[in-house]
């Protein structure tokens, strides 16, 4: 998805730009979504979240990617083919902590910590985000669903997305720019210019090569659809109400939805 969506993974969102004279009067005329917005992590509300891990004999695998993978366990970089990742790193600190990393290539993408609580009922994830312009860090808190397989490691089982922590404000701000039918979104490292009804186009930014495109479902809601290879995997419908838009959230390979709000900044 674009920065705006990217509450539902915690990655790091977005960068922060101004507006010039004529996308302010577009703006003001039909509820625009020209502007610069800021994210309020403490509105995101989650649903059907979940994510199941199983941390055992020296390997780590994630049961809930599509498709499920595997990677050793042992610190060092390991190779795997994920959709704008070919590197994975993992290691267990102890019994209630993980920590973890990514790359492409050799740009190193991200790292996180997996936290469990002493009565084993919720995780945190304090993470940095290094794939855009600046460095994004934040933290996202679960909640244990089911255990995992015995033996395993504390981070083990299934585990419900239930908030975002504080984040950096460079993975809060992102920009839209409306020129008629044509949409210029600006965010941390990532943008798009499209025509509202029109082709997708490239996303900038993603190492997934992933496409996008955005249309105008009513005289103030918008939605943008994520794809790749011709496929659509999510989509963002928006909702503006004077200087709030409220924003929903879909992966469409699971039905998880993510609901949030960001307030106008200029």
């Amino acid at each position: 998805m674009t920065a705006m969506a990217a509450m539902t993974l915690a990655t790091g969102l977005a960068g922060c730009a101004e507006e010039n004279a004529e996308t302010t009067a577009a703006a003001t005329e039909g509820a625009s979504l020209a502007g610069t917005w800021k994210l309020d992590p403490a509105s995101a509300q989650f649903e059907n979240a979940t994510s199941s891990y199983v941390i055992a004999d020296g390997e780590y695998t994630c049961e809930s990617c599509d498709p499920p993978y595997s990677v050793a366990v042992d610190g060092e970089w390991q190779e795997i083919d994920r959709p704008g990742i070919d590197g994975a790193k993992f290691a267990v600190v102890d019994d209630l902590t993980v920590t973890s990393a990514s790359r492409m290539g050799e740009e190193q993408l991200g790292e996180s910590t997996w936290t469990v609580s002493e009565d084993g009922q919720t995780m945190t994830v304090n993470w940095i985000n290094m794939g855009g312009d600046e460095v994004v860090e934040g933290s996202t808190i679960y909640e244990r669903v089911a255990v995992g397989p015995d033996g395993a490691h504390a981070a083990s089982g299934e585990w419900k997305t239930v908030s975002v922590g504080e984040m950096s404000d460079a993975g809060l701000m992102v920009m839209y720019e409306v020129d008629g039918d044509t949409i210029t979104y600006k965010g941390n490292g990532s943008g798009y210019t499209a025509t509202l009804g029109g082709d997708p186009v490239p996303l900038e930014g993603d190492n997934a090569e992933g496409m996008i495109k955005i249309e105008k479902t009513g005289e103030n809601t918008y939605r943008e659809t994520y794809m790749r290879d011709g496929e659509a995997e999510g989509t963002l419908d928006l909702t503006i109400e004077g200087d709030t838009v409220s924003a929903v959230s879909t992966d469409l390979s699971d039905d998880s939805v993510v609901r949030w709000s960001a307030t106008r900044q200029s």
